[in-house]
């Protein structure tokens, strides 16, 4: 209540009280504890009946002054002597009714410092001075604190000794305490206030100003000044809407404005307006206030932005409480599960669940998160529709100012199709595509599983290798899909003979190779075998033709030929060459005599290791090209061997007995040597250089002092190391993985680049190869070769080279095909972004001064379907 109020609420008490004064007075004597010793009585009344109307109109006053709530009043003659004294001046001043009454009002209410002006006041009222209506007075309690009060006084004539002076006393000791507190809060607080009239003059407080950056003499309280500060896209608005208030002031008023500040920028301001309203009921004023809002709505946008964000995330986001259960779920979670916002909110995530692999995780799940720590791994979750997807999920728990959880949120990527193609990648590591049978590397260790039970069981186990008889002769006539079907057809076959714990491989081509474990003696291998003949000589149907097939078979035995996989399988494979050279349709155990072709090996080594003396080998170099352009990017140098008897010797035929030989040891630093020297050499003649890929066998990768001889001939011959790639097998690539890492981390950190050849041929886990410090890798020729024509058909192998092109993207490595023989190859793997190759349809390996031309040009030969 302001002080206004109060003074009206008492002075309406005290005319109330003057009425029934005024009405019941006398000139007769005192009645002790009343405001005046009023004598009452009618003159057609007798004396002892006016007396007993006069107490009763006494007791009747004195009750109701006595019963006045929070109003102290005293009354006193004008010499300070209290005649009246009401329970409210008790509780107020401390002195009791018996104790005020006829004591001076100096002795117990005035301060010691005010003693002179209270006796001077008292003075001027004898002499006839009027005191003001009502004033705010400090006045003394009993135990000497001040008291703070608005007093009226009112001067009371009366007919025994004078007029009385009553004054009525309100406690403002609290109002004006609150007061205070509320003040300092708001300037504490830089809340402006502000005032506006119906006559349109408004009051700016010096807050509301330096909100703005004005100082109080700077900014005018002036409605309009004001209004012009209002941001131009929002200034009719908020004023129309202002007016509108002003007009019919119902309410509170809110609204946030945009208002431009001294120095240049602008400021969000909260005002917030009341009516106040006259004795009248007409409109006073409007009191309001101002408060700066500015870093709130900075917040409050970074936080709409930031939801805006979670919101169109390409992540799920899910939030839980800390019991989990559903409080936010973003736009993405209800694509990918089909679920609505409102079916999910409120429940708990294990709607989701698919299957119960999901419970197994639960518990180490929740024990992390409650612990503080961030969770990571994988869901089987369901669809709405009950259809099953996997989920990459990292849940943390999220905290409130004081560090306490409040709630868990789920980040999450829905990780399907990813998976999908690790799953295919790793079945094919260990399958053939064409016939789903497994592949050579899970047939080596099946045989090695094989032997080590039979070892400990003392039985025998048999490994047959198997090829197709004149399976050329199919592919030529029918066409390479009727013979991938044959392939297919044969495999089926062969994987119905199975006996349990026996296994089928396909090991490339038209070649078979087939394990038969825990037989009882060796003998137990024929009557398996002559049932395979059979079964096979079936026909086999495909489309309009009936192909007749025929084996020739293979036959290798633990223990009596080997008790190592790679010798069993190469025994087998003698002995299938054997059958083939007695006529087919056969088969044929492996026997010492066999070893007739080993001598034609140890031949073939001898003459390797005199061609290198006699500088036999030489380099041939294969552009490797833009698929777009036709540019040569770089080239892979290729051995070759002209025997001088022999002639030409296949790469195929002593490559392979030289890394097994370990001549490769020696072969291979030479190819290095040479690929450099005439790399320099063409520097020196001025002729424009590209990058030169040698080949490192897995032999070579695996030496110690590999890294110091790659970058010994790059010095020996000053170049940099920007002219030379490294090629590597996957397989070699594979062997020993940390050590792979550990060699192409130096190699790269020396500028060599590396790439990975025949990607696709062996087992990789995409776990290391993603470790690998590679720059590219090359789909082998095999997956392209069968393409010639139409890939449609071969959807097996475009399918593994679409995978390998993106397993290049995503780890960020460059893709170049082998094989690629014409343009329905060359347009197939455009298509699917693989932007480099090589293959007869560009350039065949040519010799060195073949390639100059190339080089100069810049660009391969005609690409035309050759």
């Amino acid at each position: 209540m302001d002080s206004k109020r109060l003074r009206e609420r008492t002075q309406a008490i005290l005319r109330d009280t003057l009425a029934w004064l005024r009405l019941r007075v006398t000139r007769s004597g005192d009645a002790p504890r009343t405001p005046d010793d009023c004598r009452a009585a009618p003159p057609d009344l007798t004396n002892r009946e006016a007396e007993e109307a006069l107490r009763d109109n006494e007791a009747s006053l004195t009750q109701l002054l006595d019963t006045v709530p929070d109003i102290s009043i005293q009354g006193y003659r004008l010499d300070g002597t209290v005649v009246y004294w009401n329970p409210a001046s008790e509780h107020l001043y401390g002195y009791s009714a018996h104790e005020a009454l006829g004591a001076n009002l100096a002795d117990l209410i005035i301060p010691p410092e005010d003693l002179d002006i209270f006796a001077q006041r008292m003075r001027q009222v004898r002499e006839g001075v009027n005191l003001p209506p009502s004033e705010m007075l400090v006045l003394r309690h009993r135990e000497g604190h001040p008291v703070r009060v608005l007093s009226c006084h009112v001067l009371v004539p009366h007919a025994k000794d004078g007029s009385r002076l009553y004054c009525m006393d309100m406690d403002m000791t609290a109002r004006l305490r609150d007061q205070e507190w509320l003040w300092e809060a708001v300037q504490g607080g830089n809340v402006g206030l502000f005032e506006w009239k119906p006559d349109g003059t408004v009051m700016l407080s010096r807050e509301l100003k330096a909100q703005l950056g004005y100082q109080d003499h700077e900014l005018p309280n002036d409605l309009e000044v004001w209004r012009s500060l209002i941001h131009p896209d929002e200034q009719e608005e908020d004023i129309r809407l202002f007016e509108q208030y002003t007009r019919q002031p119902t309410g509170r008023f809110r609204i946030e404005v945009r208002m431009r500040h001294q120095a240049g920028e602008w400021r969000w301001i909260l005002y917030q307006a009341s009516p106040v309203y006259g004795v009248d009921g007409r409109l006073s004023k409007i009191l309001g206030s101002s408060l700066d809002i500015t870093e709130r709505k900075l917040a409050q946008e970074h936080s709409e932005r930031l939801a805006y964000a979670v919101e169109q995330s390409p992540a799920v986001v899910m939030i839980t409480n800390t019991d989990g259960v559903i409080e936010y779920v973003n736009q993405r979670f209800c694509d990918i599960s089909g679920f609505s916002r409102e079916e999910v909110l409120g429940r708990r995530p294990g709607i989701l669940r698919y299957s119960d692999n999901n419970i197994k995780k639960y518990h180490p799940l929740w024990k992390s998160i409650r612990s503080g720590e961030t969770w990571e791994g994988e869901f089987n979750n369901r669809t709405r529709s009950g259809e099953p997807y996997w989920e990459q999920a990292r849940i943390s728990p999220i905290r409130d100012a004081q560090g306490k959880v409040t709630h868990y949120i789920k980040l999450a990527e829905d990780i399907s199709d990813k998976r999908a193609l690790t799953e295919r990648l790793e079945y094919l590591a260990f399958h053939d595509p064409l016939t789903g049978l497994p592949n050579r590397s899970v047939m080596l260790d099946r045989i090695g599983q094989a032997i080590a039970q039979a070892r400990r069981d003392q039985h025998a186990l048999a490994v047959v290798f198997i090829d197709l008889d004149d399976f050329k002769v199919v592919n030529d006539s029918l066409g390479h899909a009727q013979g991938d079907q044959l392939l297919t057809q044969i495999a089926q076959r062969l994987r119905a003979l199975l006996r349990e714990g026996d296994t089928v491989a396909r090991f490339g081509g038209d070649e078979f190779i087939l394990l038969l474990s825990k037989l009882k003696h060796v003998q137990g291998v024929i009557p398996v075998i002559e049932k395979l003949q059979a079964e096979l000589s079936r026909p086999v149907s495909l489309h309009s033709h009936q192909v007749f097939v025929t084996v020739s078979m293979g036959i290798a035995v633990y223990p009596g030929d080997s008790d190592r996989p790679e010798e069993l399988i190469r025994h087998a494979d003698a002995a299938m060459y054997r059958a083939k050279a007695e006529g087919r349709r056969c088969y044929h155990f492996y026997t010492s005599e066999m070893d007739a072709a080993l001598q034609e090996r140890m031949e073939l080594d001898q003459a390797m290791r005199q061609a290198l003396e006699r500088n036999e080998f030489h380099l041939v170099y294969q552009p490797r090209v833009d698929l777009v352009s036709g540019c040569v990017l770089s080239l892979e140098a290729l051995v070759r061997w002209r025997h001088p008897q022999w002639g030409m010797i296949s790469p195929g035929r002593f490559i392979p007995l030289a890394e097994e030989t370990g001549f490769i040891l020696a072969l291979g630093p030479r190819i290095l040597r040479q690929a450099c020297e005439q790399i320099r050499a063409w520097k020196a003649r001025g002729i424009p250089t590209v990058p030169v890929a040698v080949n490192l066998s897995a032999r070579e990768f695996q030496q110690p002092d590999i890294i110091e001889r790659i970058l010994a001939a790059l010095n020996n011959t000053g170049l940099d190391a920007c002219d030379l790639e490294i090629e590597i097998t996957e397989s070699a690539a594979m062997s020993s993985v940390e050590q792979t890492i550990r060699i192409l981390t130096d190699l790269n950190g020396h500028g060599v680049r590396v790439s990975i050849d025949d990607f696709g041929t062996a087992y990789s886990s995409l776990n290391y190869l993603k470790r690998l410090p590679v720059h590219a890798i090359k789909i082998d020729q095999s997956f392209v070769s069968d393409m010639k024509v139409d890939p449609a058909n071969h959807p097996e192998d475009a399918a593994i080279i679409r995978a390998i092109i993106g397993l290049g993207e995503t780890l960020g490595m460059k893709v170049i095909a082998e094989g690629i023989e014409n343009t329905v190859q060359r347009d197939f793997l455009l298509d699917h972004g693989c932007l480099q190759g090589q293959g007869y349809l560009f350039s065949r390996p040519v010799p060195a001064e073949a390639v100059e031309q190339l080089l100069v040009n810049a660009k391969t030969p005609d690409t035309g379907n050759t």
